[in-house]
């Protein structure tokens, strides 16, 4: 599906973050989102967390810097980090080419009641955000 031009794979759940999670059985890969990156401008470097690692509920995961600001993702609920993408380390603007083939993590986590939407209701709530911001900025050029 898409927002304006920002694709929303249906294969995924999103958070408000503009963070994607795609279950592959008991392990999630994480990600951001099209319209995330779009808004962060180019993302320039990323910390990630060590394999083993126990991440808390709403504690940060990963940490993004890009020419903007520093982002953190965080999820909302507990999870083991089981991979990262080492990728990343090396060369974090692979992920600025295609965000939806370049996940950050992997993590096992019990996400079923967390809040995360699918892409019906990311899409209406992204278009909203979309909407609202271009509202608030009219007449701005």
């Amino acid at each position: 599906m898409k927002v304006e031009d920002f694709d929303f794979p249906e294969d995924r759940l999103y958070l408000k973050n503009h963070v994607w999670v795609k279950p592959y059985g008991d392990i999630i890969h994480i990600g951001i989102t099209e319209l995330g990156q779009s808004l962060s401008k180019g993302i320039v470097h990323i910390d990630l967390p060590d394999v083993g690692d126990i991440i808390h509920k709403d504690d940060f995961l990963v940490a993004y810097e890009t020419i903007k600001a520093v982002s953190q993702i965080s999820l909302p609920f507990e999870c083991t980090v089981v991979s990262v993408n080492d990728d990343l380390w090396d060369d974090p603007n692979i992920i600025n080419n295609d965000p939806y083939n370049i996940y950050m993590v992997e993590v096992k986590g019990d996400y079923e009641n967390s809040g995360l939407m699918g892409v019906v209701e990311a899409v209406a709530y992204y278009g909203d955000l979309i909407a609202k911001e271009r509202e608030r900025y009219e007449g701005y050029e």
